[in-house]
């Protein structure tokens, strides 16, 4: 009886984990090729799910389940399929996986730096505004980066040096933000960073740490600008209230969060 209720844990455990595997391979893809039919993103997150029932070392059965589903007809539909057919087309998605995961980098990622390009990036934005909106918590800011001298390390000193600075900027960022905060290119020299459950004045602390980080790392400056998410933000409204206390903050030499309008 232990051992049941034990292995029925695991199973619920492994369940959720390939829930939640669907769901964030199904909205990466989502969010790198709009325009791909709900029917291949659907198989794509239901292939990436069943890598995770076989890491946990689940039957094969259940693999047939997941297919019949990410085939959307119902598990008798495969009654008559024999196991290695079965294993052959998740082999198959799992390859459809692999390549989507291929282009959706090419597509998500800036070469260069290995930040969010800046549509990928701003699709990304809007998840986490959605999702601080249903899950109550600190809320969410971001700080607008300009990378300052760009055009004068270009013009002195050429573009591979410019390149260099950028690369190094970014590095630098990244050691000091969290994992899972974002950093999307969002112009030539500018960047937004996303700061899930934050607060502004956590979002100051953490610029300022990231200009003296970068400034040590790379031996150039950054401008940055800290906006927090209001309950009427866009996502371009939270941009550019983002970009406009960088450049106030330019003009006073500070860094100074704006806040929305209170109505």
């Amino acid at each position: 009886m232990a051992r049941q209720v034990k292995n029925a844990g695991v199973e619920a455990a492994v369940a959720k984990d390939a829930a939640e595997t669907y769901e964030l391979s199904r909205e990466a893809l989502a969010a790198a090729l709009p325009d791909l039919s709900d029917v291949t993103a659907d198989l794509v997150g239901w292939a990436s799910a069943t890598q995770a029932h076989e890491r946990a070392g689940l039957s094969l059965p259940r693999a047939r389940r997941v297919l019949a589903a990410a085939l959307g007809v119902p598990d008798a539909a495969l009654g008559r399929m024999r196991d290695e057919d079965v294993g052959r087309a998740v082999d198959r998605l799992r390859a459809l996986v692999d390549q989507c995961a291929r282009l959706a980098g090419q597509v998500t990622v800036d070469e260069l730096t290995g930040a969010l390009r800046r549509g990928a990036g701003m699709a990304a934005l809007q998840r986490e505004i959605d999702r601080s909106r249903r899950i109550a918590g600190k809320g969410l800011v971001v700080i607008f980066v300009d990378v300052d001298g760009l055009k004068a390390v270009n013009d002195s000193a050429g573009h591979a040096a410019g390149d260099e600075r950028l690369r190094a900027t970014v590095a630098a960022m990244r050691d000091r933000l969290r994992s899972y905060d974002l950093i999307i290119r969002y112009g030539g020299d500018e960047f937004v960073c996303v700061l899930t459950d934050s607060t502004a004045a956590d979002a100051a602390r953490t610029a300022a740490t990231l200009s003296a980080h970068v400034e040590k790392q790379s031996g150039g400056t950054i401008s940055v600008g800290i906006a927090e998410l209001a309950a009427e933000d866009s996502v371009d409204a939270l941009v550019k209230r983002a970009d406009a206390a960088l450049y106030a903050g330019r003009r006073s030499r500070s860094i100074r969060p704006v806040r929305a309008a209170r109505r």
